[in-house]
C-alpha cells in the first residue's frame, strides 16, 4: 500500500512540474552524407538552451521537409538526443531523409541558391524522467547557401550510382 500511496504522490509531483520549451537558436553546419536508394544521410548543428531543471530526450519522430517551397522528403528521427539540464549546447542531430519523387531533381535546383527557407512539419516524441508526450512541429527557418554543404551529396549520389552499375 506504501508502494501505491508513493507511486500516486510521485505521479503527481511530477505532472505538477513546469516545462519550459527549450529555445532553438540556431541551425548550422547541414551535411548530406551518402545516398542509399531513396534514403539520404543528413545532419545538422542545433543550438539548444535548455533552461528547466532536468533534462530532457527527444526520442523520435517524422517532419514532412519542403526546401524553398519543394518537397524534398520525409525525416525519421530514429536516435535518441539527451538535451541536459540547464544549459545552453550545440547537439549534432544525425538524421534518415526519405526523399520524395523527384527530390534529387529539386535538390539540384537548390545547388545554386544563395538563400534557403527549410520548412519542418510534424511530430516528434520527447520524454522526461521517462514520461513520453508527442509535440507539434511547425518550424521555418531561413538559411543562406554557407549554411548547408552539398558537396556531401554529390558524393553520395557518386557512390550510389556507381554501387548500382557494379
Amino acid at each position: 500500500m506504501k508502494k501505491i500511496l508513493f507511486l500516486f504522490v510521485l505521479a503527481i509531483a511530477i505532472s505538477s512540474c513546469e516545462f519550459d520549451e527549450p529555445i532553438v537558436s540556431g541551425y548550422s553546419n547541414f551535411k548530406f552524407g551518402k545516398l542509399d536508394g531513396r534514403s539520404l544521410h543528413v545532419s545538422f548543428d542545433a543550438t539548444v538552451d535548455n533552461q528547466n531543471s532536468y533534462g530532457f530526450k527527444v526520442k523520435s519522430g517524422k517532419l514532412n521537409v519542403f526546401i524553398n517551397d519543394l518537397e524534398i522528403g520525409v525525416i525519421d528521427l530514429d536516435k535518441k538526443i539527451k538535451v541536459r539540464r540547464k544549459s545552453e549546447n550545440v547537439y549534432t542531430i544525425p538524421l534518415q531523409l526519405s526523399l520524395s519523387d523527384g527530390a534529387l531533381f529539386r535538390i539540384a535546383k537548390l545547388v545554386s541558391a544563395e538563400k534557403f527557407e527549410l520548412k519542418l512539419d510534424g511530430k516528434v516524441r520527447g520524454s522526461v524522467m521517462g514520461f513520453g508526450k508527442n509535440f507539434d512541429v511547425h518550424e521555418t527557418r531561413n538559411l543562406s547557401s554557407g549554411d548547408i554543404k552539398f558537396d556531401g551529396l554529390l558524393q553520395g549520389i557518386m557512390k550510389g550510382t556507381a554501387r548500382e552499375q557494379h
